[in-house]
């Protein structure tokens, strides 16, 4: 059965007094609160670029430091509100590239989004795209395809409610994170984690250029 809770109108503004709202009339959420709200939504996001890279290489996958995919940001968002960006890349056999693009695709539309499809370029540089643009949790998921045997997965999400400086400081504690504290390479079948505990770095010091 559902719970319905009523809650006094004093402790609504004492609310609002102490998390803000955002332009929409809606509580921005700070503390715990926010912690706990943007690791379901980095959860939810990344079980679907997951999928999308175990049907292409469920081995090692690039990443980039600064896009990881946890890092809040506020590009592209209202004042206190903050969205997730993510890149992954690897390389596939390129006689799979079409089967492999045809699997994306089914997979995103049995999903439940609305699938568009790009070709641009041509002979080693010609690049495939599966898109999807302003769906569920994503601004942007798109997947490049290249001719050469490239893949590359990028997403950004669409905006939360929620200060990006201060979530940063909350799931990171203002450590470098080049410093060891996200990995260069990931498997989409690897346990996805959010935040880090400042201290001894769990990935080791990322090697010099």
């Amino acid at each position: 059965m559902r719970k319905r809770w009523r809650v006094s109108a004093a402790v609504v503004v004492l609310s609002v007094a102490l998390t803000g709202c955002v332009n929409g009339g809606g509580m921005i959420p700070t503390g715990d609160e926010l912690v706990a709200q943007s690791k379901q939504h980095y959860f939810d996001y990344r079980a679907i670029t997951n999928d999308v890279q175990a049907l292409i290489y469920d081995g090692p996958w690039e990443s980039d430091i600064g896009l990881f995919g946890m890092q809040p940001s506020g590009a592209g968002c209202g004042d206190d509100s903050y969205n997730f960006d993510l890149t992954r890349n690897t390389k596939i056999d390129p006689d799979k590239r079409d089967g492999m693009r045809e699997k994306v695709q089914d997979y995103l539309a049995d999903a439940g989004f609305e699938v568009e499809g790009q070709e641009l370029g041509s002979g080693d540089a010609q690049s495939s795209d599966v898109i999807v643009r302003r769906q569920g949790d994503f601004s942007l998921l798109m997947v490049t395809f290249i001719a050469n045997g490239s893949v590359l997965v990028t997403a950004t999400t669409k905006c939360w409610p929620g200060d990006p400086a201060e979530l940063s400081k909350l799931i990171f504690g203002g450590v470098t994170l080049s410093e060891g504290y996200l990995p260069r390479e990931e498997s989409p079948s690897d346990p996805l984690f959010f935040g880090v505990t400042p201290g001894e770095p769990a990935f080791g010091p990322t090697p010099a250029p």
